[in-house]
């Protein structure tokens, strides 16, 4: 498989993992706004647990090596793409390819999303929001410890995804006022990443 249809391959798994996650997101989200609201600090601890759940899972594991490690069924919603939920409701979905192994028919993870986030990433207090000006300071470019910096604290992770050069590229997001939020896509390891796709909502 050349090079330029790996990439093809790739762009169409990431849109349907995306429109996958959407609706899935949408889906959780109205089930848990239906429980009674969440405040502040019932978010955090929420959000502490969705990833405790979803750092088990890393790029390049088989199927078999996250079935063991998550300890929950699959399902699968399409080809080479698995949604896990745990007894709790958090979740997170991956995406297997081949486009990544040696032999080029082993199947591994290259691409891993957080599910259910949004319901409680619409429910942070304020001392976890940045401003808009924050927002406007950050420019492609910028390591990820910089626009930490910039922003004053860590950005929540919406998804991780194997690169073509070897290096992971991660999602993460900063909410802002009300569902506004900052998007920003990293290219490399955490502290030396940096900042290729900025999405200012």
């Amino acid at each position: 498989m050349t090079t330029s249809r790996i990439k093809i391959f790739i762009l169409l798994m990431a849109i349907m993992i995306s429109a996958s996650v959407f609706m899935a997101g949408c889906s959780q989200q109205s089930t848990q706004d239906t429980g009674g609201g969440t405040d502040g600090a019932d978010s955090t601890a929420a959000l502490e647990k969705i990833y405790t759940f979803y750092d088990k899972v890393q790029l390049g594991q088989t199927k078999a090596e996250v079935d063991t490690a998550l300890g929950v069924t699959a399902k699968e919603p399409m080809a080479d793409i698995f949604q896990y939920t745990d007894k709790n409701g958090n979740g997170v979905m991956i995406g297997l390819s081949s486009a990544f192994s040696q032999d080029g028919t082993s199947k591994f993870v290259f691409d891993k999303r957080v599910e259910g986030l949004e319901a409680y990433l619409i429910k942070l207090p304020d001392d976890k929001r940045i401003t808009a000006e924050q927002a406007q300071s950050i420019t492609e470019g910028m390591t990820y410890e910089e626009v930490k910096a910039k922003l004053g604290g860590e950005g929540y992770e919406l998804n991780s995804t194997q690169g073509f050069e070897g290096k992971p590229e991660i999602t993460r997001v900063w909410m802002k006022k009300g569902i506004s939020m900052l998007t920003v896509k990293f290219s490399g390891p955490d502290g030396t990443d940096t900042a290729k796709i900025i999405v200012d909502l």
